[in-house]
């Protein structure tokens, strides 16, 4: 359900809204641990819906007998955002609405064992506000907490500004991206004789692109986004993320989806190999 609130009361609600979020996120990840790359332009359905809206999807697993599995993970999106009038920015009949301003939270944790021993556990915390003061170009800040077991690393805290430019805008393909500074804080568990620092500081360049395209009046989605992330003072350091999603609606409430995700760290932790790929599935609830 969406509901429409405009001027100040809209705005004050949203930063409630977005504080009581990264409350109830902050608990869900605690005692969890993240992906070391996290995409903030994750496929939403209802893109194009002025007021506040969610998503949610999870997976339980329990197993017992011949062979013991737990593996539980939910993800949660919480946002409130306005858009332009449709004569503003607009092309031609059939346009999609531009987005104006866009206040969310995002969160995701995942924990998996078997036999006791566990190989997956990854959360993450993503604040991000978008203000679009042309329809087609406009701002982005954002904050970001991570910690990955498996990655090594105990903490990761990011904060970051940059631009944001609607490069195609029309039905039914998408295209955006955009790039700024982000300011990362890293603290890492050592593996015991490596080299590595334990803790450190870096400045880095994180650009994104992201095309979605929409079959059936929306009723299935493809959407790809791609993050590259060098440090400032040594390129040659640098992350590449890329996302493949889709999106099938079931009803106006569900979907169910399929993402691959792969990952390239040209400098990780010692012990942890450079490219990570996963493929997950998922049931979510809209609205």
């Amino acid at each position: 359900m969406w509901w429409r609130l405009g001027g100040r009361a809209g705005v004050l609600w949203a930063a409630a809204a977005a504080a009581a979020a990264a409350a109830g996120v902050a608990v869900m990840v605690a005692e969890a641990e993240a992906l070391a790359q996290v995409n903030a332009e994750t496929l939403q359905q209802n893109l194009f819906k002025p007021g506040v809206g969610a998503f949610l999807s999870s997976t339980i697993t329990l197993a017992q007998g011949n062979v013991e599995l737990v593996d539980v993970g939910a993800t949660g999106r919480l946002q409130y955002q306005t858009l332009y009038p449709p004569a503003e920015g607009a092309a031609g009949e059939g346009t999609p609405p531009y987005l104006r301003h866009r206040v969310l939270v995002q969160g995701n944790g995942h924990y998996a064992d078997s036999q006791g021993h566990p190989f997956l556990s990854q959360s993450y915390l993503h604040t991000r506000w978008t203000a679009m003061w042309h329809p087609r170009v406009g701002s982005e800040i954002f904050a970001q907490h991570q910690y990955n077991r498996f990655f090594r690393l105990e903490r990761r805290s990011l904060l970051g500004a940059g631009v944001r430019v609607e490069i195609v805008h029309t039905e039914p393909f998408l295209w955006w991206g955009g790039s700024g500074y982000m300011l990362e804080y890293e603290k890492i568990n050592v593996q015991p004789g490596a080299p590595d620092q334990r803790e450190t500081v870096n400045h880095r360049w994180t650009t994104y692109v992201t095309e979605r395209v929409s079959f059936g009046g929306g009723r299935l989605i493809v959407q790809s986004t791609t993050y590259l992330q060098p440090r400032f003072d040594d390129f040659s350091d640098f992350r590449v993320l890329e996302e493949l999603e889709t999106s099938g609606r079931l009803n106006d409430l569900l979907s169910y989806g399929l993402m691959l995700s792969v990952l390239y760290d040209s400098d990780p932790p010692t012990g942890v190999q450079s490219t990570d790929v996963r493929m997950s599935s998922n049931v979510r609830l809209t609205y």
